[in-house]
């Protein structure tokens, strides 16, 4: 059945990861200009959690929001990570050319678990602290509720590769960087990236931002819904 024109979308889920290396800097990713949503963006590396990350209705609605288990989130967060930028956030080292394998499965739609174990490699995630959730506003005609996570950068492998597709431009830049090239014009920031990035930069003046991470801290959010 149609959605009623007059009904605001329903949100689906969506995740994203905040990558920081040893230098504080974090890993950003250029949407492509012909996208339908947020073309041209610079954003945190992520996209939809699909069912094969291990969640079965992709809609969340103001009742399913705060049942949710996070698991399927971060999986698909590390997912499209890899996926996006070639940045492979797992707990084992991967040789560069299964990592190949392991990525062109990935974009040919298959599930991240499942292809990693069936490469020989040891379906661990490393540890996602989440940290924001974000929810598009109603008058947005394609609406997404993401949940944020940040991670330590792995310790091999941080060139990004885009794909071309989804991301057509990648790189490492601090906070304050990201921040005073939006105010400069011509490296465009959504809301939540935007909001987020104030926080880290802050944070950053005065503590390590996995620390704050890791201290489980409130989760930075804004009030669309």
């Amino acid at each position: 059945m149609a959605r009623d024109a007059q009904q605001p979308a329903v949100p689906l889920a969506a995740a994203g990861l905040i990558v920081v290396d040893d230098d504080h800097r974090v890993l950003m990713a250029q949407r492509p200009t012909t996208a339908r949503f947020a073309p041209g963006a610079w954003v945190f590396p992520g996209g939809l959690v699909e069912t094969h990350d291990g969640l079965d209705n992709r809609e969340v609605t103001d009742e399913s929001a705060s049942q949710l288990a996070l698991d399927a989130y971060r999986v698909a967060a590390v997912r499209e990570c890899l996926e996006e930028t070639g940045v492979a956030c797992l707990e084992a080292a991967v040789e560069p050319a299964v990592m190949a394998t392991v990525r062109q499965r990935l974009l040919a739609g298959g599930g991240l678990m499942e292809t990693l174990a069936a490469e020989g490699v040891e379906p661990a995630l490393p540890t996602l602290h989440y940290v924001g959730f974000w929810t598009t506003p109603p008058m947005s005609p394609l609406r997404y509720s993401t949940r944020f996570f940040m991670t330590a950068a792995p310790d091999h492998g941080l060139n990004p590769e885009v794909d071309g597709v989804e991301i057509v431009d990648a790189c490492w830049m601090t906070p304050a960087d990201a921040l005073q090239r939006h105010r400069q014009g011509g490296f465009a920031l959504l809301p939540p990236q935007s909001a987020q990035l104030r926080h880290f930069a802050a944070l950053a003046e005065r503590q390590r931002l996995l620390d704050w991470a890791q201290a489980g801290p409130a989760v930075l959010q804004n009030r669309a819904g």
